[in-house]
């Protein structure tokens, strides 16, 4: 038992360092000073959204960056989300709207989705976001301010989750409490290892010229974790790639409740660990039971001192991704319990090999 004390010990550490790595090279957008205005396509794939997609398409409207042009597609919703997308294409010349087809074989609904719309494109730079995030003022210019202040072909960011039930709260702050512990962000810059690697679909920023000439989301039109199979692609092509955090920029509400929240996770879950079903049940034994491995194996004392240090761990983390400190302290037991769940679940439809998302069976590519 004193083996696995030290073990869980030394994860905890361990994870604690790359959170203070990650806090020390601040991964945020900065101001900059942009020469130039580039013409931005932003492309929204649409399926089922009428109630997310007035309010993005509003942002983009009155945004400060102008050069823009918005297409979106309608994935063959089966709401008012093709109305909506016309009364702004109606109102504004830089909106329009592509009308989706049925999906061909082979292809997951948004892979297909982005790439009729990058086909579609004219911009300089492809800027595909998900229809239910909001942007803030300085997004655009910041953005491109950064991928050109470092070359970068691809730049990703985690929204800022928002939560607004008991059920988000216990399942959402996992995303980033697993991608801030285990991955230091600066090294998806600087290195050109694919295990070193992450992305968020909800928004992909690429110079346009490179995204035409590979095509990547026809590249993965099969998989379910596009985001993370394309910036993996981009990695082993050894291109300049880069993922950070939002400070409020750009912010989204992923799920509505806990059930959704817990069905949503699943398809990505095992794509944080390199999709090794190994790894990530040993991360969920540890995590879950490390407190109790330490009290066995060494004293109730280091058992307190690992818990300290955990709450931290989670208030940095929590602190990082502008979510509320004092719930991702107090939920922290019910948060982890959640997380077994949803890692039960994960399993159990990775065994089944299929999964539904947004009323269509998707591939489980874990």
């Amino acid at each position: 038992m004193s083996g696995l004390a030290i073990a869980a010990f030394v994860i905890l550490l361990v994870r604690l360092l790359i959170v203070l790595i990650n806090m020390y090279h601040r991964q945020w957008l900065k101001e900059v000073d942009l020469s130039g205005e580039p013409l931005v396509s932003v492309l929204i794939p649409a399926r089922n959204e009428e109630l997310n997609l007035p309010l993005i398409l509003a942002d983009l409207e009155t945004h400060d960056y102008r050069n823009i042009e918005v297409v979106v597609y309608d994935d063959l919703s089966e709401d008012g989300t093709l109305a909506i997308a016309r009364s702004f294409a109606d109102r504004d010349s830089r909106f329009s709207v592509l009308e989706g087809l049925e999906l061909p074989a082979g292809w997951l609904g948004k892979n297909h989705a982005c790439h009729r719309l990058s086909l579609q494109a004219r911009g300089d730079y492809l800027l595909f976001l998900d229809a239910d995030v909001r942007i803030r003022h300085g997004l655009i210019r910041r953005s491109l301010g950064h991928m050109m202040q470092y070359d970068l072909l691809l730049l990703s960011l985690f929204p800022r989750q928002k939560m607004h039930t008991l059920g988000e709260l216990l399942t959402v702050p996992a995303m980033n409490l697993i991608l801030l512990s285990l991955l230091p962000m600066r090294l998806i810059r600087l290195s050109h290892r694919p295990s070193l690697a992450a992305a968020n679909g909800q928004f992909m920023l690429f110079e346009a010229n490179t995204y035409r000439a590979q095509r990547y989301h026809e590249r993965v039109r099969e998989l379910n974790v596009e985001d993370m199979a394309i910036i993996k692609l981009m990695k082993v092509q050894r291109l300049k790639v880069h993922t950070m955090l939002s400070s409020g920029e750009v912010e989204c509400r992923m799920y509505r409740g806990y059930s959704e929240a817990i069905g949503g996770m699943t398809r990505s879950v095992f794509a944080f660990f390199g999709g090794s079903g190994l790894v990530l049940l040993l991360f969920t034994v540890f995590t879950t039971f490390g407190f109790l491995f330490v009290w066995l194996g060494l004293s109730l004392q280091w058992m307190v001192l690992y818990l300290t240090l955990t709450w931290l761990m989670r208030m940095l983390v929590a602190a990082m991704s502008r979510q509320p400190l004092f719930w991702n302290v107090v939920l922290q037991p019910v948060q982890q319990a959640s997380f077994v769940v949803l890692v039960a679940e994960a399993f159990r439809r990775r065994f089944r090999a299929r999964n539904i998302w947004k009323g269509r069976e998707i591939k489980f590519c874990g």
